[in-house]
């Protein structure tokens, strides 16, 4: 049996992706194809899960696909990416909204923060610990995190590198400690929907996207999040802000350019509007989610549609 390390979705998706925009796998082999298109409504957009690719015109496949749905994104990267991700972000404020990327098992890691929150960042992203994600040792990077207003995106649920460390609950033990923290989890938590569901109805600074498989394996039963989001208070069991839906927030977790995959802004466009459809989310709801509540939380003025 070899003994070749498994390689995680967003490799997967990188190297495959990056074949494809380079026209050395052809398109129609073995491709996924692309959802059946919908009319998408016009609104303001931020894409709050978006991944720096180091590969040749990312940044103007971005541009090409963000512009014309009046759309951002926050853009994560390591910090050997982070040079280009801050640049793209100078020359273009009005799409790159400029994100860091660290792994909190780094020694560098409180360096790393640092260095972002001095050089722009908005938000940075975390993934794959090799402890729980509330361990005690990882603390002191998320404190750092917070003093220094920046958002942390947590990857949670199902990873080939084993997942129980990523449950959706952790972050609930994070929030209470650091209640000043903007946290987005990733996935929903996939498959812990039901666990992260409640995490988001008990602690007002979480919210969720759904990205990852979670949309597509479920298609044919997306009124079934209703079951997990629930709530439409306020009432004596539900938050302030009313509608559960307020806390499942937009983001793409996939490469611009890949839209004849069935992968990009327009296909993640069209799956969160199929899921809104299903559990009956109103507009004033959707808006929120599609870009006003990451606006608010990042300090981004709303655009007209």
């Amino acid at each position: 049996m070899s003994n070749a390390p498994v390689p995680s979705r967003r490799s997967f998706l990188k190297s495959t992706g990056a074949a494809v925009l380079a026209g050395l796998v052809p398109r129609a082999a073995g491709a996924v194809a692309g959802r059946t298109r919908r009319e998408l409504p016009r609104r303001f957009i931020i894409d709050a899960h978006q991944h720096f690719s180091p590969t040749p015109g990312y940044v103007d496949r971005l541009l090409a696909s963000y512009r014309p749905r009046n759309a951002m994104a926050c853009v994560n990267g390591w910090r050997r990416e982070y040079g280009a991700i801050a640049e793209a972000a100078r020359k273009h404020p009005e799409t790159v909204i400029p994100y860091g990327r660290l792994s909190v098992d780094d020694a560098n890691a409180l360096a790393d923060v640092d260095y972002f929150a001095a050089n722009g960042a908005r938000g940075i992203k975390l993934h794959s610990p090799q402890r729980d994600w509330d361990d005690d040792r990882y603390l002191p990077i998320y404190e750092r995190i917070t003093k220094h207003g920046l958002m942390a995106l947590f990857h949670t649920g199902i990873n080939a590198g084993g997942y129980a460390r990523m449950r959706p609950s952790l972050l609930l033990t994070i929030s209470a400690r650091f209640p000043e923290l903007y946290i987005l989890g990733a996935h929903l938590g996939n498959p812990w929907y039901a666990e992260a569901a409640e995490v988001a109805r008990v602690r007002p600074r979480v919210y969720w996207d759904v990205t990852g498989s979670t949309l597509i394996k479920k298609e044919n039963d997306l009124k079934s999040f209703k079951e997990y989001l629930w709530w439409e208070g306020p009432t004596n069991h539900s938050p302030a802000e009313g509608h559960a839906f307020e806390k499942v927030l937009f983001g793409t977790d996939e490469q611009p350019g890949l839209e004849a995959r069935g992968m990009g802004l327009d296909n993640m466009l069209g799956r969160y509007e199929d899921l809104f459809d299903a559990c009956g989310v109103p507009e004033a709801v959707r808006r929120k989610s599609f870009g006003e509540t990451m606006a608010r939380i990042l300090n981004v003025p709303v655009r007209a549609p």
